[in-house]
Order: structure tokens, then sequence, then C-alpha cells
């Protein structure tokens, strides 16, 4: 177990510990539920060096709604799934960026800048996740919103699979006032 542990840490596949999910919100209008993040530190020097090459890099974000039940599984009532990539032009030294919103493409961008392409590729602003007249049966102060990010995929010994991600992170959502309230 421990020749484990010194190879997965041997093959860096551990993230930074200040990698992680910061300025989680969610708000809600009449008509739609959304949430905001970002990731700080994603940008690794194996990432840096990928994108670098002309390598695509995409970072996977795991969005979902939930409604916690006591001395049971929490209810998931709304999942989505975001994939922003990035593929850099050797040629040009451009950085061309797609945004998924479950496997469909929603937004294309070019960037200059190696800030821009960070900035696009780690911040998610007002993803619209579900209407909320869908979920105010559920609105007994239970329900909240939950981010994870997968940065990374990875092979140890070049054929086990293995994700690095970021833990989950939660905010409680709050469907009759003006937005949520940042919690555990």
């Amino acid at each position: 177990m421990i020749q484990v542990g010194v190879l997965l840490i041997a093959a860096g596949l551990t993230l930074t510990a200040d990698t992680s999910i910061t300025a989680l919100s969610a708000a809600a209008t009449e008509h739609d539920l959304y949430t905001s993040f970002a990731v700080r530190n994603a940008f690794t020097g194996d990432v840096k060096e990928k994108i670098a090459s002309g390598l695509p890099v995409t970072f996977t974000y795991f969005m979902e709604v939930a409604r916690r039940r006591p001395l049971w599984f929490d209810r998931i009532l709304v999942r989505k799934t975001v994939a922003t990539t990035v593929q850099y032009d050797t040629l040009t030294h451009q950085y061309s960026l797609s945004r998924r919103v479950n496997d469909e493409v929603t937004e294309t961008s070019v960037a200059v800048e190696e800030a821009d392409m960070m900035r696009w590729m780690t911040t998610l602003e007002r993803v619209r996740l579900a209407d909320p007249t869908a979920l105010r049966g559920a609105d007994d102060g239970s329900l909240y919103v939950r981010v994870k990010s997968r940065l990374q995929k990875r092979f140890v010994l070049f054929f086990i699979p293995w994700d690095v991600e970021t833990g989950w992170e939660k905010v409680r959502l709050t469907l009759s006032g003006a937005g949520a309230s940042r919690g555990r």
C-alpha cells in the first residue's frame, strides 16, 4: 500500500494543496437559477507545457442542485457538466477556446494573451442550471448547489486511469430570496 502511494506521488498525480473552487455563488431569478465560480491555481507546470505544445487541454466542471435529506443520501435534482477546452496554435500564437454544456458547444472564443485564456478556462459566470419554478416544492431550506472540477486525466503505468479533481464545494440555495448564502 505504501509503495502505491509513493508511486502516485512520484507520478505527480496530486493537485497542489491550494487548488480549489472559489467564489462559489448561486442566484435565482424568476425564471432562471444560476451559479458562478472560479478555480484557483489550476495551471500546473504539466498543464502549461501541454498547452504550449499545441495539445488540447480540457477542464470539466460538474454542477448539481441537490436536496438534503437527513439520514439518507441527498437527492440530486439537476446535473450539469461544463467542459472548457483550450488549444494553442503555435503558428498564429493564439488560443482557441470552446465551452460545452452537457456536450453541446455553447460558446467559442480566441485569446491572444495567456491571462485571458486562463480566466476563460477557470472562471464560469452565470451558468444556467434550471428553471426555479420546477424546484419550488423543494424550497424548505434544504436545497444546495455543489460544484467540483476535473482538471486532468492521467494514466498510471500507462493503463490505469486517474482523474485529478478538486473536492466538492457547496453553497446553500434559497429560491424565495435574492440569492444564496455561503455554506458547507
